[in-house]
């Protein structure tokens, strides 16, 4: 947004509200320019607004704030949130068996090295999760307050729930139907954003019908 345009366009709007015999008194309408250039204060209110209370740009406290105005907060329970996989020596059973855990990690190849984000679990960073636990990171936060923001504002229609989480998820979440009975198909990078959503109860769906987690397999 442009500001300082939106401030002179709403103080030539007050200027233009003046009776007809004062509306062409270059005096009345610079002393009512000058009072609703000091009144919206530079639009400082809206860049506030725009620039800290923005639920992609906030981060931390004010990241707080955004969620404590839509009616949600970054506490949770029981879960250990780590946001990438360490390397890792799974068991013969793991292997055998496929039971690996999502943040289980191995050595990159020459062909993904610079997309693969991996590393060492080393005792700070466990101690540093583990004392922190009950406090999701912003990269978890953000997209359950955007979560929420949409359970509180869209009409608990199919077709609004199907878009908005569609579009929230870009295309990697999708809903599907039966009788009182709504189910979140989200690919397998979903599944803790889709399992604190559960817990924070933060899932747009009709009264009384009955949410569904299931991941589905690339």
């Amino acid at each position: 947004m442009d500001y300082q345009a939106t401030l002179n366009t709403l103080s030539e709007y007050f200027c233009d509200l003046m009776i007809i015999q004062y509306k062409t008194s270059e005096q009345n309408r610079a002393l009512l320019y000058l009072l609703a250039q000091v009144i919206f204060g530079n639009m400082l209110i809206k860049q506030v607004e725009d620039l800290c209370v923005d639920v992609d740009k906030s981060e931390g406290v004010q990241l707080d704030v955004v969620g404590a105005w839509v009616g949600i907060d970054r506490f949770f329970q029981g879960r250990e949130n780590f946001t990438h996989p360490y390397f890792s020596m799974p068991s013969y059973k793991t292997i055998k068996n496929n039971e690996y855990l999502p943040f289980t990690g191995g050595f990159s190849t020459y062909e993904n090295f610079s997309a693969v984000l991996g590393g060492f679990l080393m005792y700070q960073d466990d101690i540093d999760v583990k004392t922190t636990f009950s406090k999701l990171p912003d990269e978890l936060y953000r997209p359950l307050i955007k979560l929420k923001i949409i359970k509180n504002s869209i009409k608990k229609t199919n077709k609004s729930i199907d878009e908005a989480i569609y579009n929230w998820s870009g295309g990697e979440v999708y809903t599907t139907w039966d009788t009182m009975k709504l189910t979140f198909n989200y690919a397998p990078n979903f599944q803790q954003i889709m399992e604190l959503a559960l817990q924070k109860n933060v899932l747009p769906a009709p009264c009384g019908v009955n949410i569904i987690l299931r991941e589905v397999e690339e």
